[in-house]
């Protein structure tokens, strides 16, 4: 892995591609260093602000592993457009739940005059909930992408078009 040599790094490219195995470090990082964004303090943060943020961090690191793995592992092919295209999706209509649940939450809340300016342990649950489903739910599709022979949807069948 480069972190800063980017003229080795351009060479090896130009050799081929790299394998997803030795993509893996760099998606790793870059997942684990976006969810720390959430540990950057914009107000007053309190315990489980830092939890929820250590936990996106800690999920970003073994969630991409787990997905690696769906994947096929160092036999897996095209893990990044994988990664990213079903991530995508499935991140967009993970959006749109979250938005109805915790419309719902924070509604009730309101009604019935518990809302807090401080994170709750029970947002806080709600949210590492959430964010582990969405990790699962990705490594679910890019394992159905790299294994079809493992499940049984026929309206998915692969063409030679790709």
């Amino acid at each position: 892995m480069y972190f800063w040599r980017i003229d080795a790094l351009k060479t090896q490219l130009l050799q081929g591609p790299l394998s997803d195995r030795q993509v893996l470090p760099y998606l790793v990082l870059y997942c684990a260093l976006t969810a720390a964004v959430g540990l950057i303090p914009i107000g007053a943060m309190n315990a489980w602000d830092f939890l929820d943020g250590s936990w996106s961090v800690l999920l970003a690191v073994i969630g991409t592993i787990y997905i690696y793995r769906q994947n096929g592992g160092g036999t897996g092919q095209h893990l990044l457009q994988r990664y990213l295209a079903i991530g995508w999706v499935v991140g967009v209509r993970w959006v749109a739940a979250m938005l109805a649940v915790f419309v719902v939450y924070f509604g009730s809340v309101e009604v019935f005059g518990e809302l807090s300016e401080a994170t709750t342990w029970q947002e806080s649950l709600m949210l590492a909930a959430a964010e582990t489903v969405l990790y699962w739910r990705i490594g679910h599709h890019v394992f159905q992408v790299a294994h079809p022979e493992a499940w049984p949807n026929k309206s998915l069948e692969r063409t030679s078009e790709g």
